[in-house]
């Protein structure tokens, strides 16, 4: 994402131009969402502006990588397409007007909210900036409230904060993942990533090279480390095949790093007997087991 364009895109609009609206989100217990539109002042619009203005001008030069389902590394923030997160366009049609709901939050449902949306119009199409919501409760056994005037207040709970952090960009279909557990939290991918991880062990059972796979299968789906894991590999479907292609190295891995993994008659199965296999398995489909050039030294990659 050329995050250079958007920002000069967003310096380059006042209050002539200055087209924004703001979307408060809640997932139903149904699956779907419901989001409310409320009316912000132009003040409050161009102090909206500044604060995502100032986020993107954050992480200009902030090396992209691809999303990765099992991490982030430091220094970098991700890209990934809208498009295959398989939420992204409910949540896009609960904001159109023909769903949106433009008649105010109900107290009982602030509480409910999830995440809000700011949609700022630029000559190149929408940028659109997603953050967790912050909530203030109530303090125990006291009052929260705020002067009007000379007189002080009490305020009822039900506030809603908008901090100066972006979790989430999406430009031209593209998006720019500034905090990774967000993407999870605000588009509900955990069900994707169990889809995601069934595809990979059909494939792994295809290959039948796992044993009670039946209770391999239930367990790696329970285990969230592990169905992102198997997300990823998702990805990486030819590295698997070449791994059980070439069984005589799994063998010789299992040896080296002695892994907690027995092999059946003939040493053409790895024997499956509990959760405790489970990352070990994983990493074995992955190749994450290597030896160092240099040094001659066995390493495993430990981000699974």
């Amino acid at each position: 994402m050329d995050v250079r364009a958007i920002v000069e895109q967003l310096n380059g609009l006042d209050e002539d131009n200055l087209d924004m609206r703001l979307y408060f989100t809640k997932k139903k217990s149904s699956g779907k969402y419901q989001t409310y539109s409320p009316t912000i002042s132009l003040g409050l619009q161009n102090d909206l502006k500044d604060i995502v203005t100032k986020a993107l001008e954050g992480v200009q030069g902030v090396e992209q990588r691809p999303f990765s389902p099992i991490g982030s590394i430091d220094g970098c923030v991700e890209t990934y397409m809208a498009n295959e997160v398989d939420s992204f366009e409910d949540i896009i049609q609960s904001m159109n007007s023909d769903f949106v709901n433009r008649e105010g939050i109900p107290k009982k449902e602030v509480g409910k909210l999830t995440f809000y949306c700011l949609r700022i119009g630029t000559p190149d199409g929408d940028a659109l900036f997603f953050r967790r919501v912050t909530k203030f409760n109530k303090l125990k056994g006291g009052i929260v409230g705020q002067f009007f005037a000379n007189d002080f207040e009490k305020l009822d709970g039900t506030l809603l904060g908008i901090d100066s952090n972006v979790d989430i960009v999406i430009y031209g279909g593209e998006m720019l993942i500034l905090n990774h557990i967000s993407l999870e939290r605000i588009f509900s991918i955990k069900d994707q990533y169990y889809q995601k991880a069934a595809q990979t062990l059909d494939l792994v059972n295809r290959a039948n090279r796992i044993t009670n796979f039946e209770q391999f299968r239930e367990d790696c789906l329970s285990d969230g480390r592990v169905t992102r894991a198997l997300t990823k590999l998702l990805n990486e479907e030819d590295k698997m095949h070449q791994v059980f292609e070439n069984f005589e190295n799994v063998i010789q891995v299992i040896d080296i790093f002695d892994l907690k993994i027995e092999l059946s008659e003939g040493n053409s199965k790895l024997i499956y007997e509990d959760k405790t296999q489970l990352l070990d398995l994983t990493r074995l489909m992955r190749d994450s087991f290597y030896v160092t050039y240099i040094n001659n030294r066995d390493g495993c990659d430990e981000g699974v």
